[in-house]
């Protein structure tokens, strides 16, 4: 698969089939595009500023490219290298199914989209027309000997009606001042990929979680991502606390699980989430986005002092305060989480990926380590920085209760445990969880920590994996129980260089720089074996992988007294 993406649009091509699909608003407008010959051999496609392919029929190259840039394009150059004039009957195959990017997942809609002219329309069950003006060259062409002759379709988007945030446009940003003075060929990668994933949503600069199917607002990727790129592109932090704030929840609603100061999972734009039928737009469905905003805008008035933006936030900031401190007094002193519309909550959030020992889901309510982490960490530094409206002192007591607490109820006598699950119990899981906790002040153990976190069942020698292997529900190349995930390793990285454990950071960091050599990518996650084996149905690019690969290149950087 190779993809090509201008803000919110993207072209898909299958190289397998030679056909491509176009993607905006989180629409499926184009399906299987391909070209109408017979007897077509595709030679070779490839995918930088655009998709290329070249093909062969009989005697005749036909040489394709695709575009997208407020419509998308597909021209064709069909050269004839013979002595003699060739005829050829040219045009595209291709549907226009007006689909939501999610139906895949949530089941199908059949439509019977109508045809004004030159343009199909789709009046959908959010209200919305949402149409495709299509200008396609077909019929009989000459190919002179020795010569070339072109054709080409055209299609452009409309949706009527507006959104509480634009949809994503390019940002055109160039980012090469990233490139580090080290790994050239990580480095590259990372920057090309973020140069396509930074686009401008109302203004701002905000990052797509990824291409093809997370191209959408997501809360914890794009925090993640602005945190790792903060010392850099601090415009991006900005951006994404103001666009985040525009989405936090105000009211309680358990379809969306939309709650007041609640910052969002994933916003999207396409006919069945805006209906309401599948819940993201937006969905609220996670209980580490929100303490992590007030993390986010922390760092980033620390490093910058733009004090004047978090006055601006001051609102939505003592709101994301108030939410964690409910959630907190609600469970017993931690954030927990019910089964939602997504089984689990944190960033590990597909079914199944908090098991118990047995290898079975957890019980819910679940406590994740994690996010006792992330809330002591905002609290901490809310208290310290004066953010929101709340009483300071008030906010750094309770972080320190929450931390002896922490410390009491996590710790299994070897490592932190994954969660603590519906019965009250500790899950005794070795999982990369644990290490986030490395970066956010909370822990008391950072030693054994850290030594646990490179046994050989987590530290598969070109990352720390998602699951030990030695856990019943361990399999490598699963979504979350004994995968590799870069930003997972990015985090971990950072919390180790925080606890001044320097030479482990670097050793994490040169680990992941080889995978990603080997792989020649920088994967939404890759396998859990020993050696680097792709997942196939992991998103490339995405955007906290590639800004994580940068900040563990910079950790490459830092000598051993940690400058």
């Amino acid at each position: 698969m190779i993809t090509d993406s201008y803000g919110h649009e993207i072209a898909v091509f299958d190289e397998l089939r030679g056909k491509a699909s176009y993607i905006a608003y989180d629409t499926v407008f184009l399906r299987d595009v391909g070209l109408i010959f017979d007897g077509l051999k595709l030679l070779e496609a490839g995918g930088a500023e655009g998709i290329s392919a070249v093909y062969r029929r009989g005697d005749l190259y036909i040489i394709r490219r695709i575009t997208v840039k407020n419509g998308y394009r597909d021209e064709v150059l069909v050269f004839n290298p013979t002595d003699s004039e060739v005829e050829l009957e040219v045009g595209f195959s291709f549907s226009v199914p007006f689909e939501d990017i999610l139906e895949s997942d949530w089941g199908r809609a059949e439509r019977m989209p109508a045809k004004e002219g030159d343009t199909f329309v789709w009046k959908g069950v959010d209200g919305r027309t949402r149409k495709l003006r299509v200008r396609e060259d077909r019929g009989i062409i000459k190919v002179p000997p020795r010569g070339e002759a072109r054709f080409s379709l055209i299609a452009v988007p409309e949706v009527e009606g507006t959104y509480p945030i634009t949809p994503p446009m390019s940002s055109s940003l160039k980012l090469d001042f990233l490139l580090p003075r080290g790994d050239h060929l990580v480095g590259s990668i990372a920057v090309r990929d973020l140069e396509r994933l930074i686009v401008r949503v109302n203004g701002e600069l905000f990052p797509l979680a990824g291409i093809p199917y997370f191209a959408a607002i997501f809360g914890r990727d794009s925090i993640w991502t602005a945190y790792f790129l903060l010392d850099d592109i601090p415009e991006l932090t900005r951006g994404v606390l103001l666009i985040l704030s525009k989405l936090q929840g105000r009211k309680f609603d358990a379809k969306s699980e939309e709650e007041p100061g609640k910052i969002p999972h994933e916003y999207r734009f396409g006919e069945l989430c805006q209906a309401g039928k599948i819940p993201f737009a937006p969905y609220y469905g996670n209980v580490d986005a929100t303490p992590l905003y007030v993390v986010l805008a922390g760092e980033y008035l620390s490093r910058t002092g733009d004090r004047e933006t978090i006055d601006r936030l001051r609102e939505n900031l003592t709101g994301a305060l108030e939410w964690t401190l409910r959630r907190l007094e609600e469970g017993d002193g931690y954030i927990r989480y019910e089964r939602g519309f997504l089984e689990n909550q944190g960033w590990k959030d597909w079914k199944g990926s908090i098991p118990d020992e047995t290898g079975k889901q957890a019980k819910h309510p679940i406590a994740l380590v994690e996010v006792q982490a992330y809330a002591y960490w905002a609290l901490k530094r809310a208290g310290e920085l004066g953010l929101g409206d709340l009483d300071e002192e008030m906010l750094i007591r309770t972080a320190e209760r929450l931390k002896s607490r922490f410390n009491r109820d996590f710790w299994t006598g070897e490592y932190y445990a994954l969660a603590i699950d519906g019965r009250g119990k500790p899950l005794e899981v070795a999982s990369s969880n644990m290490g986030h906790v490395l970066l956010t002040g909370i822990a008391e153990h950072v030693d054994e920590t850290a030594e646990r976190l490179f046994r050989s069942d987590l530290f598969s020698g070109l990352g720390i994996r998602t699951l030990g292997s030695w856990e019943r529900a361990y399999s490598p190349m699963s979504y979350h129980n004994g995968s590799v995930w870069p930003h997972d390793n990015a985090i971990i990285c950072l919390g180790l260089l925080r606890a001044g454990k320097v030479g482990m950071a670097k050793q994490l960091a040169e680990a992941q720089m080889r995978a990603f050599r080997a792989l020649g990518k920088i994967p939404e996650l890759f396998s859990g074996f020993e050696e680097p084996v792709p997942i196939p149905y992991a998103n490339c690019p995405q955007a906290w992988s590639s800004a994580g690969a940068l900040a563990m290149l910079k950790v490459l950087e830092v000598d051993e007294d940690g400058d």
